[in-house]
């Protein structure tokens, strides 16, 4: 298939402590290294390894005290044979010495420190360097900064970052039958819950979602909506619509909207194979099922790939691997993707498919993920060992 190119997200510098959730968008080296000298791990003396290594509590060994590290404040004082120097933890080592005795393997006798075990004394240094080394790359762009991952840039000396700017994504929800929350349902409406599903699953990428709109089945305001969303918004979607009834506007009115125009309308998968995939000039548009399960379940599936395009990501959740709590036999001339409940026990990790209608919204709200049957497989028997895609969740995306 042709490659189309997409809007790419602006690209703004902020300050690190701003940068929780944000996707970088430049390769980050290390200006420096961590720790930017030797260190001590414990409380104790720095010695020379070979003075003490020998060391025993029935044959003690004696060193002169020749001076004391002060934290933030480098060593002061060399040691040479027989001497040593107090030091706290995560203190500078002093020129000379190779290990770190602990104190509570010592007595202090005035200026004359007892040493009663020495040995591993050089594994309670933290070398220079030993965390990240100046010029060493730390992540690379489309890496999502969690807490971590800005507590290591910190420790760097990094205290600005090239990120992406949330992509603002509008959604348009159609349909004459639907009510929102707080309102009176007559005789053949429904809730309407796309709007606020798909809007905060855009939030958990990352992406600024727009306030949901609701509007009719009636062309002339589609068109309208649709129009202004393009120039507010880098992205469009749109659910409800994109099927081939006689009021599924909105595959047409992408392709008069601007070229390329529809690229992908309807797949063959279930639930979800009304979806619509377009562009205008390099703004996605991405027609969604009405039916709640279809319109997530393809959210997950081809609507959050072609957003991450735009902030230079691809989706990267490691699937979990779990045995088959039931036997599941489809169809196979779609491919299916049901959503399943994952679940420890004594014997591992398990998962139970949550089948239903499409328009039953508990079938995902306790769901945790997606296993995909491709097209023309057979029953998957129970106990299989099967691989489920990670659901996207609330400030989980990496």
């Amino acid at each position: 298939m042709r490659a189309f190119p997409i809007r790419p997200a602006r690209i703004e510098r902020i300050r690190l402590a701003e940068a929780e959730g944000r996707i970088l968008a430049e390769r980050i080296t290390t200006p420096e290294d961590v720790p930017a000298f030797d260190r001590s791990m414990v409380d104790g003396y720095a010695v020379r390894a070979e003075d003490v290594r020998h060391a025993r509590r029935e044959e003690p060994v004696l060193l002169r005290l020749v001076g004391e590290v002060v934290m933030g404040q480098p060593a002061q004082c060399a040691v040479s044979v027989g001497q040593a120097v107090a030091v706290p933890t995560g203190g500078e080592l002093p020129p000379g010495t190779t290990g770190i005795v602990k104190v509570e393997d010592t007595e202090r006798r005035d200026d004359t420190i007892v040493v009663f075990e020495g040995r591993g004394c050089e594994d309670r240094v933290t070398p220079r360097a030993a965390d990240v080394s100046a010029g060493q790359v730390l992540f690379e762009p489309g890496r999502v900064l969690d807490p971590a991952a800005i507590g290591l840039l910190a420790a760097a000396g990094v205290s600005e970052v090239a990120t992406y700017r949330p992509p603002r994504v509008a959604i348009l929800v159609t349909g004459d039958e639907l009510v929102p929350a707080g309102r009176p349902l007559r005789p053949g409406q429904i809730r309407e819950s796309n709007g606020v599903t798909i809007a905060t699953a855009v939030h958990a990428l990352g992406f600024d979602a727009l306030a949901p709109e609701l509007l009719p089945d009636a062309r002339e305001v589609l068109m309208h909506a649709l129009s202004a969303a393009l120039a507010t918004a880098d992205a469009v979607i749109v659910s409800g619509g994109s099927s081939v009834g006689t009021k599924d506007y909105t595959p047409a009115l992408v392709a008069a909207a601007g070229d390329p125009g529809v690229i992908v309308h309807g797949v063959r998968v279930k639930p979800g194979r009304p979806v619509m995939l377009g562009l205008v000039g390099d703004q996605p548009v991405i027609g969604l099922p009405g039916n709640p399960v279809s319109a997530l379940v393809m959210f997950e599936a081809l609507a959050k790939p072609v957003l991450l395009r735009m902030v230079g990501k691809e989706p990267a959740e490691l699937p979990w691997r779990a045995r088959l709590e039931t036997m599941i036999a489809l169809s196979g001339d779609l491919e299916h993707r049901i959503p399943v409940h994952m679940r420890h026990t004594a014997d591992g990790l398990w998962a139970r498919p949550m089948l239903g209608s499409s328009s039953q919204m508990h079938i995902l709200a306790y769901a945790d993920g997606i296993f995909v049957v491709p097209e023309g497989s057979p029953p998957v028997a129970a106990g299989s060992w099967i691989e489920v895609l990670p659901m996207t969740k609330t400030r989980t995306l990496r």
